[in-house]
């Protein structure tokens, strides 16, 4: 959310009574309990309005994207890279992507996790 579309912040809401949802947000990912919504759901439980505060990682992904242009490899060539002859000459820009990594993937495994043990 921070790279993609520069946000601020993001929210949720959660059910009072879900315990593994709630130590998700709270105290694996770092979200802040915001207010308690009463009555939010359709049965009438109340849900915690929570919230995570994105600059931080807003200005090290701005960070990051300036500091593209200055990263060199260091490693040696591997693969067809690595292989004399003339179908190794390729454009070594053209062969670079961008891989996301951090939080985002955490969550999916813990997720798939909680879901399996569910079934």
């Amino acid at each position: 959310m921070a790279e993609t579309y520069s946000a601020h912040y993001v929210s949720l809401h959660v059910r009072v009574s879900n315990t593994a949802a709630l130590h998700l947000y709270r105290d694996t990912l770092g979200f802040k309990i915001d207010k308690v919504e009463p009555k939010y759901y359709a049965d009438g439980e109340d849900a915690y309005s929570m919230r995570m505060d994105l600059s931080d990682m807003r200005l090290a992904a701005e960070e990051e994207r300036k500091g593209d242009d200055e990263d060199e490899d260091e490693g040696d060539p591997v693969g067809s890279e690595g292989k004399k002859g003339d179908d190794a000459k390729v454009d070594k820009k053209e062969k670079k992507r961008r891989v996301k990594v951090g939080r985002a993937l955490g969550v999916g495994e813990l997720v798939e996790r909680n879901e399996s043990k569910a079934s």
